[in-house]
């Protein structure tokens, strides 16, 4: 997290979208750390993300690190395509470890880049396929290459502005809108 916070800062002003961010635990120990005015979680699953377990979190990194979490959160379980979230304002995206099971992305592609403000940014924490195609141990679904995802990222007018190991095969990607 510290490698995430020093090289991909966001401002205290920013409503961010964190897009398949499972419990929102992630989110909630990040925006402790670095405060935003609001932050959109969804998720699919009701079972894995709720106010309840958001809170719960909340609760458990206030208590852990002697801060307080201010940002205002907001919880959809609707696909991305059917949120009702106006144009043009969203300052960012996270997509962490779940750019392969985004799908339709011929459909989600098109929302993104009508969400997201000029400048804004998409930022992937995404295991990868490097020399070959690579299935993900957890979901069984295949990994993207790089250079898919940058084309995919083109087709919507965003442009790879920082690139970072996490891991071996992990990478951080982020993508600035044009």
């Amino acid at each position: 997290m510290k490698q995430l916070l020093e090289h991909f800062p966001w401002k205290p002003s920013d409503t961010l979208l964190s897009l398949g961010c499972g419990s929102g635990w992630w989110e909630v120990n990040l925006l402790l750390h670095q405060p935003c005015r609001e932050i959109i979680l969804v998720d699919l699953n009701t079972q894995v993300l709720s106010l309840e377990a958001v809170q719960e979190s909340i609760a458990y990194f206030e208590k852990n690190q002697s801060s307080s979490f201010s940002s205002q959160i907001q919880i959809f379980h609707s696909p991305i395509t059917e949120i009702p979230i106006a144009p043009l304002s969203i300052d960012g995206i996270f997509i962490f470890n779940a750019w392969h099971e985004l799908a339709p992305l011929e459909e989600i592609l098109p929302v993104l880049k009508r969400l997201v403000k000029p400048g804004g940014w998409i930022l992937l924490e995404e295991e990868l396929s490097v020399d070959q195609r690579r299935i993900h141990e957890g979901c069984a679904q295949e990994l993207y290459f790089q250079e898919e995802i940058d084309l995919q990222m083109a087709s919507i007018e965003f442009e790879m502005s920082q690139k970072l190991v996490k891991e071996k095969q992990t990478f951080y990607l982020k993508y600035v809108k044009r």
